[in-house]
């Protein structure tokens, strides 16, 4: 009560005193765009006690808003105060795949991406007690009976979608998706035989397969990764594609560029924290990190190559 007489004897202003410090202790939403348990939940969960301490102790709340491929989540972050208040993981292709068949609030300069941190591939994979024991089996499956095969993942038009869609014209086939709230639930319905197989990141898939939770097919990508050099890969099976899921940070595109700096340091040192670095390992995360101009860079290749791909696809047109 005393210290409280003396600032208002000196005349001092008391809000404009206590604003900082009221804004110090207000945590930081950290908005992820897809239900819990899934690959980009897992990643943002991992990394956010990291972002804490190199953002000076300040308390992160992972928040979920999944819905629409992410947009949801997109719309409220691109509209949010320009306090460092409030970022978002954001995953790419998803973040510009939102754009397609939407309505989004907002465009790819709606954010400042302040720090790419992981980048791994994706997988093909369906049940443990599927009946396709490879990629090339599914692809049969697929020709014999256009449409009958069921793929799940994070809605339409999402990442996951049109890696599906790439699969699709490059072997000349046709699956059925059936859209979910998330990673985790397209799993849970591979895993439960409600459909035959999804789409998703190697940290989501290998540890199950190694479990014998589920199969992996095959990786999207055109050699075999030295994590788990058993899995075959998309190229080996004679297509020709890669596909997979990078994830970094974004704020709203007006936020101070300080607050960016001290956002782009904290993801760079949580990049090169041991620590860090030993729980990407353990959860078949691959790291890599990218600057502020160097993920603005690679999100503006990410919007160009996937908007041919959607406007190109032959899902788009029937």
């Amino acid at each position: 009560m005393l210290r409280r007489r003396t600032l208002l004897a000196s005349g001092l202003a008391l809000p404009a005193l206590l604003r900082p410090a009221v804004a110090q202790d207000r945590p930081i939403q950290l908005m992820v765009g897809f239900a819990p348990g899934g690959n980009i939940d897992l990643a943002a969960r991992m990394a956010a006690p990291f972002l804490e301490k190199y953002l000076g102790g300040q308390q992160i709340i992972v928040v979920n808003r999944p819905g629409a491929g992410g947009m949801i989540m997109l719309n409220d972050v691109a509209a949010a105060a320009p306090d460092g208040r409030t970022a978002a993981l954001v995953s790419f292709p998803a973040l510009v795949t939102a754009l397609y068949d939407n309505r989004p609030r907002y465009t790819v300069d709606s954010f400042a991406y302040v720090g790419l941190l992981t980048d791994e591939p994706y997988t093909i994979f369906v049940g443990p007690n599927s009946p396709y024991k490879s990629l090339p089996d599914l692809i049969a499956a697929a020709r014999a009976q256009p449409e009958h095969v069921t793929m799940a993942g994070a809605g339409v038009g999402s990442a996951p979608h049109l890696a599906l869609m790439q699969l699709e014209r490059a072997a000349g086939v046709r699956f059925t998706w059936v859209p979910t709230p998330g990673a985790g639930q397209a799993m849970q319905l591979v895993q439960g035989g409600h459909v035959a197989g999804s789409i998703s990141t190697v940290s989501l898939t290998v540890r199950a397969h190694i479990q014998g939770a589920l199969r992996v097919l095959a990786l999207m990508s055109e050699s075999r990764w030295d994590r788990a050099p058993d899995l075959p890969t998309t190229g080996e099976a004679g297509w020709k594609l890669e596909a997979g899921s990078a994830r970094g940070f974004a704020l709203p595109a007006a936020t101070p560029a300080p607050m960016l700096q001290r956002w782009e340091d904290a993801v760079r040192r949580t990049a090169q924290d041991p620590a860090f670095k030993a729980l990407t390992d353990r959860d078949y995360l691959i790291l890599r990190h990218m600057d502020r101009a160097t993920m603005t860079r690679f999100v503006q290749d990410e919007n160009a190559t996937y908007a041919r791909i959607w406007r190109e696809s032959p899902w788009r047109q029937n």
